[in-house]
């Protein structure tokens, strides 16, 4: 649970053990087993070890194998897929001990000009200063025993619109943004985002039901996720982050995102889990 955006950067600060291999440090935390974002951040780092700083990454795909444990180190294994004239594609095992927990793809590309357009940002939302905190939003509801109330510290998360059941599925939308100032490193951003693109995002597959997210008659774990990175972000200003979940179905819920910044989408991501109803 990193406090503040300093311990948030160290657990991307990832020891070299080889021309194509790293070790993740990792947090203090609450829960039983690793939040999903860390290893999707720490393992984009990883990917990102190998490849030129003038190609940013553009999209990566990803798979949680098993779940992570809170007190073994992470090993990652970067194969380099290809280093084309434009395009760089990776593919990263993530692993504890001999135990493989997680698998990605990405693929980076040199910047270069050409066509330009975004989808207009949400207007039906409040404003950050007149939205609810998360931590706020899940006290009232639940109390203040919630492990997972303090594991996000380092973020500031606020509902811009209360979770609403719709025809297009269940919805949601927040504002969010690191507590404090980061330093300009584009790949720190990068992780960043994509360490918070998976705090809220499969909370939203069971907003049209009357089960809550966290209710212990639910089983939650991440199944894959996938990111695309559309603009250059700046993570410690505020991302509206719009999310809607079209189905939910075998025991799985699946949520797409978009991430907009100063009116213009910068990434958009989906998802899909298990979130299984228990007797």
């Amino acid at each position: 649970m990193p406090r503040d955006v300093t311990e948030l950067l160290n657990l991307f600060d990832l020891e070299r053990t080889g021309e194509s291999t790293f070790r993740g440090p990792q947090p203090r935390t609450h829960l039983q087993r690793l939040f999903g974002g860390q290893v999707l951040g720490q393992t984009l780092v990883a990917a990102a070890g190998t490849v030129d700083p003038e190609r940013p990454v553009h999209s990566l795909n990803a798979y949680f194998l098993r779940p992570g444990h809170n007190d073994v180190p992470l090993d990652f294994e970067v194969e380099v897929s290809r280093d084309g004239n434009t395009f760089s594609n990776r593919r990263v095992v993530t692993r504890q001990g001999d135990r493989v927990i997680f698998e990605m793809t990405c693929s980076f590309q040199r910047r270069e000009p050409g066509l330009d357009h975004s989808a207009a940002e949400p207007l039906d939302v409040q404003p950050p200063d007149a939205s609810p905190s998360l931590k706020e939003v899940l006290e009232r509801r639940f109390g203040g025993g919630i492990a997972m109330l303090s594991e996000w510290d380092a973020l500031d998360v606020r509902l811009a619109a209360r979770p609403d059941a719709t025809a297009s599925g269940g919805s949601m939308r927040a504002w969010v943004r690191t507590k404090e100032p980061m330093p300009e490193n584009p790949l720190l951003h990068s992780a960043v985002l994509a360490y918070l693109s998976d705090t809220t995002l499969l909370s939203v597959t069971t907003v049209p039901h009357a089960i809550e997210f966290l209710s212990p008659s639910m089983q939650i774990a991440s199944i894959d996720h996938a990111m695309w990175f559309h603009r250059p972000v700046y993570v410690d200003g505020w991302l509206l982050y719009d999310m809607i979940s079209p189905s939910a179905s075998n025991a799985r819920g699946f949520a797409m995102g978009r991430l907009f910044q100063d009116g213009v989408a910068v990434a958009s991501c989906a998802q899909e889990g298990l979130i299984r109803v228990l007797d």
